[in-house]
């Protein structure tokens, strides 16, 4: 009698190999239907018009002069007028180097820009003036993960969110560090979380990603079980 099990070709040891491919191939598809991880920056900050003051000092203030250059600035940042915005921050940054949003403003168009070496100066100025600034803290998180300096990232990340806990983009940011980079996906998981608890938007842009790493945790904790 001929044997059955001979004719497919493939024995018992084969299924758990195809059976992982499979699932494997299903994890692929799901990610993607799935909008790629990208840390998101703030826009221009310290005083989209009208301006409202952020600096830490109760006086003096910027002359008129230049509240109505760092207006121009900000508008032309927010309309993606790049080199319009950056001679002029650059003239206030060097003309009251003791201001905050200058600098910072400076520090994120240079960083919009990848000019990182540039961007990391202008926002540890900023940090000096003022180091609770979360916007700074933030900015230079970014700036850190996007180097591959990933511990010195998440340092910062937990400094902002310990002065910040309700800091909605640092959660989603710090995320997709410990999901990405830092391959802690328990750690991502309770993030992307809080941030979908604290951001509208982040419910829907999340749903997918904590699907993904719910199943994640899940199968690793399958395989360890197995392999004990």
């Amino acid at each position: 009698m001929p044997n059955r099990n001979r004719g497919s070709g493939c024995s018992m040891r084969c299924v758990r190999p195809i059976a992982g491919l499979l699932f494997f191939s299903l994890v692929l598809v799901g990610c993607a239907n799935q909008a790629p991880r990208r840390d998101l920056a703030s826009p221009a900050i310290a005083g989209s018009p009208p301006l409202e003051k952020t600096e830490r000092e109760s006086a003096p203030e910027l002359p008129e002069q230049a509240r109505l250059q760092l207006s121009q600035a900000l508008i032309a940042m927010r309309d993606g007028r790049d080199e319009e915005a950056g001679p002029l921050l650059r003239v206030l940054a060097d003309e009251f180097p003791g201001f905050v949003s200058p600098q910072l403003n400076l520090g994120i168009l240079l960083l919009r820009g990848n000019q990182t070496e540039a961007a990391e100066t202008v926002l540890r100025q900023v940090l000096q003036i003022d180091a609770d600034n979360a916007v700074a803290q933030h900015q230079l998180a970014i700036l850190l993960r996007r180097q591959g300096r990933f511990q010195e990232a998440l340092t910062a990340y937990r400094r902002l969110l310990n002065s910040k806990p309700d800091h909605a983009l640092a959660h989603r940011n710090l995320g997709i560090l410990y999901d990405l980079y830092l391959d802690e996906p328990r750690q991502a998981l309770a993030h992307y979380q809080q941030f979908a608890e604290l951001s509208a938007d982040g419910k829907q842009e999340t749903k997918m990603w904590i699907m993904e790493l719910k199943r994640r945790i899940g199968t690793g904790e399958r395989l360890a079980a197995g392999a004990k």
